[in-house]
């Protein structure tokens, strides 16, 4: 504990050097390490909120970070996102893109790094990161009787409007009333320990922030059909208490 603390109080301080010195990058980078640092919830939230305003300016903006890239003839976004381990839903989101099109000679922005999830159970918080520094949060709810399990795991599976397999063994398509797991299913890799789990939507909003599902991780639909946009196959899971 006194570690972590020490490393928050460097970072915090590094951060507003960097502050002072007008390099948003730099700040960036501090305080992701002191929003990891710092345990306590309530601590952590002027930490998010300051690195939310920099990651708009930084990534999700025209003039954002990111590798530069030239559209050449026969290119289309989905073969541009896969080149680059990340997924073409991002690419538009970093680009502003209202549509699939693209044309020749057009410079895009790349992510430079693969998306990676991290899940707080303690917190009930979904954090993404890139490259190491954090990329957002969401609030999401965990497995009722501690039946998240805590490990690392790698997305395998990216599904949008999801069919629901209950436990009883009744299918549930997407869009009648019985299917609870939303607008999108993210699955996590089968392990020797684990299998089923993986990251969906919710017919309960009001359930995020509890111990409530069979052991997945649960969000807001508006949340997980964002997540589902910026993390690419294979992007590793982290679990953690």
């Amino acid at each position: 504990m006194a570690r972590l603390d020490a490393i928050a109080k460097e970072a915090l301080a590094a951060a507003e050097k960097a502050k002072t010195d007008n390099d948003a990058a730099a700040e960036r980078a501090a305080l992701s390490r002191a929003f990891f640092a710092t345990l306590d919830r309530e601590a952590r939230k002027p930490l998010r909120e300051r690195l939310d305003d920099l990651v708009k300016k930084l990534v999700f903006s025209p003039s954002g970070e990111g590798e530069a890239y030239v559209v050449k003839q026969g290119d289309k976004l989905i073969q541009i996102a896969r080149a680059h381990k990340t997924t073409w839903a991002f690419i538009k989101r970093l680009n502003g893109l209202k549509t699939d099109a693209i044309r020749i000679g057009q410079k895009l922005h790349i992510p430079k790094a693969q998306v990676e999830l991290a899940v707080f159970k303690s917190d009930f918080l979904l954090v993404a990161t890139m490259g190491g520094r954090y990329l957002k949060a969401w609030d999401v709810g965990t497995g009722r009787e501690d039946r998240t399990p805590e490990s690392t795991f790698k997305i395998s599976e990216r599904i949008e409007k999801p069919t629901w397999y209950a436990p009883d063994g009744k299918v549930y398509p997407f869009g009648t009333k019985e299917n609870i797991v939303g607008t999108r299913w993210l699955g996590f890799e089968r392990t020797a320990e684990f299998a089923g789990f993986g990251i969906h939507g919710t017919a309960f909003p009001e359930t995020i922030g509890t111990e409530s599902s069979a052991g997945c991780i649960r969000m807001r639909n508006e949340d997980v059909e964002e997540v589902f946009d910026l993390t690419a196959d294979g992007a590793e899971v982290r679990i953690v208490r």
